[in-house]
């Protein structure tokens, strides 16, 4: 690696390792994260850089340059609930176990950079957005954000794009560890499931379990026959749409010695395709309906649209693939990967052309006890050169993002997502 960015990140390689301690031992949940924004922005100060666009809790953005094309660049900064996890907090049991602190730490280090180094006779923006909430967690805190105005929908982005924060954004860069892997990796292409959260209440009639059984409606019978009709769908799930369905018994009843008047039956229906999604979405539902009548019980049903497929720019990700191919070779790319995992950042694809590239140097099970940064090369140095390098070739070659809008075809407008998520 002879580029001038590539020496000028691990330079810095030291720094971004401080760093990279400092936020792993700041974990916070989505829409909380306070000392994760006082920390960056604290950082940046000592570059001189200051908030660009402040949105809140949701995040803040701090622009560089101006004109045409403009770039964005985007880390997330929440951790997740990891109870077991040894860097777990004590308030909420939040854990960096999904490497968003890398994130945050890599855009941070290419934000001083950048600033620092960039060739100042070449036009166009770069946008460098720090965003909270991407984990679908916490819910019922954010149920409570919802009531009283302060966000409108479940994640940053999401909230981000109803305030239109990238409507003068060319093209959207964004990261994700890729967890352990057995050698340096950068993944390109990949793809990531949408979701939606179903919440099903199945509603009977308590009596007392020894002596008048029968003269109940057992509401968790209704659940466990529902729990089987599933189980029976799953034959008709196609491998090509790649589906899971993960629900959890989060209310089983309200006394041993009552039959059960009330039970909650929560989780996901994922799908990379957004039509099979619905299908299956609408077949659970109709089991759910039938189940419960069968036994005498009723059932309230309620969707809530979690995040959407994402859908790589593939031009986008040929600018990136020769820079990718000096970092790690031909065997070091995983290209075109199909992932059940899902984030906000399907979204964002929505409208943009976009990007997450994958990044190696992590060990431990991504969302597990045991994660942690392992190769600081792989896990920070590497992105860094990726994204300064990209940003030089795209500000450079603006005929290239010209290209690249003009592969693009919008999947959804404003107006339609917000219909989607019942926002007049």
């Amino acid at each position: 690696m002879s580029s001038f960015w590539a020496q000028k990140a691990i330079d810095f390689e030291p720094t971004m390792k401080v760093w990279e301690e400092i936020f792993f031992k700041i974990p916070e949940l989505g829409f909380k994260e306070v000392l994760t924004r006082k920390k960056v922005l604290e950082l940046a100060h000592t570059f001189n850089l200051k908030i660009t666009q402040d949105y809140g809790i949701n995040g803040f953005s701090i622009t560089i340059g101006e004109g045409y094309p403009h770039i964005g660049l985007m880390a997330e900064m929440d951790a997740l609930v990891v109870p077991d996890h040894p860097n777990a907090s004590e308030i909420d049991h939040a854990a960096h176990a999904c490497g968003h602190h890398l994130q945050t730490v890599i855009l941070l280090s290419t934000l001083s950079l950048y600033d620092k180094y960039r060739n100042r006779s070449l036009k166009g923006s770069v946008t460098f957005y720090f965003v909270a909430a991407e984990e679908y967690v916490d819910l019922q805190y954010r149920r409570s954000l919802k009531e009283k105005g302060s966000i409108k929908l479940f994640s940053g982005k999401q909230n981000l794009i109803l305030e239109e924060a990238f409507k003068d954004i060319d093209v959207i860069l964004s990261c994700h560890t890729m967890g352990k892997t057995s050698h340096p990796m950068i993944e390109l292409n990949s793809k990531l499931s949408g979701f939606i959260h179903k919440t099903i209440t199945f509603n009977g009639k308590s009596s007392h379990a020894a002596v008048a059984p029968h003269l109940g409606v057992n509401a968790l019978n209704a659940m466990v026959l529902t729990q089987n009709a599933i189980a029976l769908l799953r034959e008709t799930f196609q491998e090509k749409d790649m589906i899971r369905v993960h629900l959890m018994n989060s209310l089983g009843g309200q006394s041993i010695n009552a039959v059960p008047s009330k039970t909650i039956l929560e989780g996901y229906v994922r799908s990379i395709n957004p039509e099979s999604l619905k299908r299956v979405n609408e077949a659970i539902d109709q089991a759910a309906i039938h189940c419960s009548q069968a036994l005498g019980a009723t059932c309230d049903i309620h969707d809530e649209p979690g995040y959407l497929p994402l859908i790589q720019s593939e031009s986008l990700n040929e600018v990136l693939r020769p820079h990718a191919l000096e970092l790690v070779s031909q065997e070091g790319i995983l290209d075109h990967q199909a992932g059940f995992a899902s984030g906000d950042i399907g979204d964002v694809s929505l409208f943009i052309p976009t990007i997450q590239f994958g990044f190696s140097g992590c060990k431990g099970l991504v969302h597990g006890s045991d994660f942690y940064m392992d190769k600081s090369q792989e896990a920070l140095v590497n992105p860094v050169i990726l994204y300064l390098e990209s940003i030089d070739d795209l500000l450079s070659n603006p005929v290239k993002v010209v290209e690249i809008k003009k592969s693009f075809v919008p999947t959804m407008n404003l107006v339609e997502y917000k219909k989607l998520h019942h926002i007049d």
